[in-house]
């Protein structure tokens, strides 16, 4: 199915459900990362087979999914593995791919692009690069202010700030 609006509102809609299946913890650090449903790879890398979930993704030939979907999938399975030069090219892509997603409202492209910032945002953090996370987390939160994105700047802000931490830990029963 190609990403129209119906389809991002289900996602976002699911994704920011704090028991969702669409949030996938970026290695055990507290952060969310955000995966889109009905895209090849997806269950696969939530069960924490990431290879074989990147090779899902980048096998995939049909035309039903869109780019988007895709690029924020290997985001995630990238970062997770600390293949962080892998996961910038991904999270990047992803980023501009949300602005040129046809088919979808204004509202849809923001929230698209808040999300990608957001995965983003948690592959700086793996990378070690706290300032380049800080302006994606501050992006993310300005141009969609959800449970996830607030979670994340709050999460980085309190690790900067030397406050423990222990709140914001993720937990799959949330």
């Amino acid at each position: 199915m190609k990403f129209t609006a119906k389809k991002f509102a289900t996602a976002v809609a699911l994704s920011v459900l704090a028991s969702s299946p669409f949030l996938a913890s970026a290695a055990s650090n507290g952060y969310k990362m955000v995966l889109i449903e009905d895209t090849p790879g997806v269950t696969t890398i939530q069960a924490g087979q990431l290879q074989q979930g990147i090779s899902e993704v980048t096998n995939y030939r049909g035309a039903d999914v869109d780019n988007f979907s895709l690029q924020m999938s290997l985001c995630v399975a990238y970062s997770r593995l600390s293949q962080l030069d892998q996961a910038q090219s991904a999270c990047s892509k992803a980023v501009s791919l949300a602005q040129s997603t046809p088919a979808v409202t204004t509202d849809a492209k923001r929230e698209m692009r808040a999300l990608a910032y957001s995965n983003r945002g948690v592959m700086h953090v793996l990378a070690n690069d706290r300032v380049a996370a800080l302006e994606d987390f501050k992006r993310a939160v300005s141009l969609k202010d959800n449970d996830i994105n607030q979670h994340n700047l709050a999460r980085l802000t309190a690790d900067i700030n030397g406050v423990e931490t222990n709140q914001f830990a993720y937990n799959s029963a949330e």
